[in-house]
């Protein structure tokens, strides 16, 4: 009979290929990215939440794939703060050369982050004073990318897809859903959400939640 395993990487490492495996699907997200700190007093900028990407329909078959894959996991940017005021990118997640994703852009002093892009890209973080921006799915399914980061200012975060703004480890994050975008000052939600902007003199810039790269095997167990 067949089985299904899920095996999430939430750091980087190397996949190895099971005996029995007759086939992988992949869903790859990449690190959200840090909220600024103001340029003087005042509100920083939101960070853009990480994108997110699956296989095609149609199941990787085990024949097409070597032995072991190196599994790179993109880590969340960091905030800024009064000395490093920029908010940094989040970093990029892949599966070999098989599939891969982007991280979100970091806020600077002057401008709001972007979400990482792909075909399920991130929430964009917000200006000062401003709700972080929605991630979705374009294909209205529950995977988006990560939230993107609020403003300073006290707003909150954005939402992915359903998950609402400054949520981690939402219900099934291994597979169907992603964090949402840190509020003011706040980190970004597990995983993939942007981090929120800072407010000076109190609260450095949120940073990005790191991404993560599942991959669900399909075995054929042995014959007793």
């Amino acid at each position: 009979m067949p089985r299904n395993r899920v095996r999430v990487f939430t750091t980087s490492g190397t996949w190895v290929k099971d005996p029995k495996l007759y086939a992988i699907d992949l869903v790859v997200r990449g690190g959200g990215a840090g909220g600024s700190w103001p340029a003087g007093n005042g509100n920083g900028h939101g960070g853009g939440g990480g994108a997110a990407v699956k296989s095609p329909k149609r199941r990787i078959a085990a024949m097409d794939l070597p032995g072991t894959v190196e599994v790179i996991v993109g880590t969340g940017g960091v905030g800024g703060n009064s000395s490093n005021r920029n908010g940094s990118d989040g970093g990029r997640s892949a599966f070999g050369d098989i599939l891969e994703t982007e991280g979100g852009k970091g806020a600077t002093t002057t401008t709001r982050g972007k979400g990482g892009q792909s075909p399920i890209p991130g929430g964009d973080g917000a200006q000062a004073g401003s709700v972080g921006g929605n991630a979705v799915n374009p294909r209205y399914g529950p995977l988006a990318g990560g939230g993107g980061g609020a403003g300073g200012g006290g707003f909150s975060g954005g939402k992915s897809a359903l998950v609402p703004g400054g949520t981690s480890n939402p219900t099934f994050w291994q597979t169907l859903q992603s964090g949402g975008g840190g509020s003011t000052g706040n980190a970004g939600g597990y995983p993939s959400g942007g981090g929120g902007g800072g407010q000076a003199p109190n609260f450095n810039g949120g940073k990005g939640a790191d991404g993560c790269v599942t991959v669900i095997e399909y075995l054929y167990d042995e014959e007793e």
